[in-house]
């Protein structure tokens, strides 16, 4: 697409996936397949993008989830924060489900929140900790095949919620909720954690989820205002993609990532709705937004 063409996103054409009760996160498999999770009946849903319909397959009642992520063979892996013993479990296809990880030498997470792999099979995690204004959450690493997580970041992380990596898988980038900012570590070439930075921080603004496309560009879903903006890491320019200050088209995103088998949709999980919003022909590519600045 040509980055210098689109403009703001008309929140009429948002379009709607009902009943999937306050979903929380969004996940993509290999084929743009989509998947996310009720987080009051903690259900778990396929999304059927041609239908605009949901279909439960699985439930992880009564614990609920938070971020979850998907690998080649269609598997869930899912981040159930419940106190205590905090787990990542993995949801077949089928819906059958099974505990991936007890967390740090098995005693569990504080917090589990947002898994994502890397390309050797490696999951990072966000450990949002206790969500308070103490500075206690983590970013822990899974091995390939499960088991204990190892503390990945051995400095103490600020409200970690949703977490990437980059295109390059160089750094991982993680939304730091309470602290209005989006930051990131280096992945040094030994796989050690290395420079923490803070990359862009959002006064007023509650960021949660967020997602890179094609051209390296971050976009975040803010639970609070209601709005999607995108960060261009390279120029340090944050845009406003989509805003609704009323909250009617688009309501409370949590979560984003581009599905469809062109990843051409761009979905948003929405914790106050029962829907998951969707915006139709964006695209890995990403977007020339000629938006007002933050």
């Amino acid at each position: 697409m040509n980055r210098d063409i689109l403009a703001p996103y008309d929140l009429r054409n948002i379009r709607h996936i009902s009943g999937v009760d306050h979903n929380e996160s969004i996940s993509v498999g290999p084929h743009g397949e989509a998947y996310t999770t009720g987080f009051n009946t903690c259900r778990v849903f396929r999304l059927d993008l041609e239908t605009n319909t949901a279909d439960a397959f699985s439930s992880t009642w009564p614990k609920r989830v938070l971020g979850q992520v998907v690998d080649a063979d269609g598997n869930l892996y899912c981040a159930q924060p419940d106190f205590p013993g905090s787990v990542v479990i993995k949801i077949t296809p089928a819906g059958e489900q099974s505990v991936y990880s007890r967390g740090p030498a098995g005693e569990g997470f504080a917090s589990a929140n947002t898994p994502a792999f890397d390309r050797f099979g490696n999951i990072y995690i966000s450990d949002t900790g206790s969500w308070s204004e103490n500075i206690d959450g983590h970013i822990y690493r899974i091995p390939p095949g499960g088991g204990d997580a190892e503390v990945w970041c051995e400095r103490p992380i600020d409200t970690p919620n949703g977490i990437a990596l980059d295109p390059g898988e160089e750094f991982v980038y993680y939304v730091e909720t309470w602290g209005n900012s989006i930051s990131r570590i280096a992945i040094n070439k030994d796989g050690t954690s290395g420079k923490i930075e803070r990359v862009l921080h959002m006064p007023r603004h509650v960021p949660d989820g967020i997602a890179f496309d094609e051209q390296g560009r971050v976009w975040i879903a803010c639970h609070r205002p209601d709005k999607i903006c995108v960060f261009d890491v390279a120029t340090r320019r944050v845009e406003v993609f989509a805003e609704d200050w009323q909250g009617e088209a688009l309501r409370g995103p949590c979560h984003v990532a581009f599905a469809g088998p062109d990843r051409d949709v761009l979905l948003a999980s929405s914790l106050d709705r029962a829907t998951v919003q969707r915006f139709d022909r964006i695209g890995v590519s990403g977007l020339r937004l000629n938006n007002p600045k933050l």
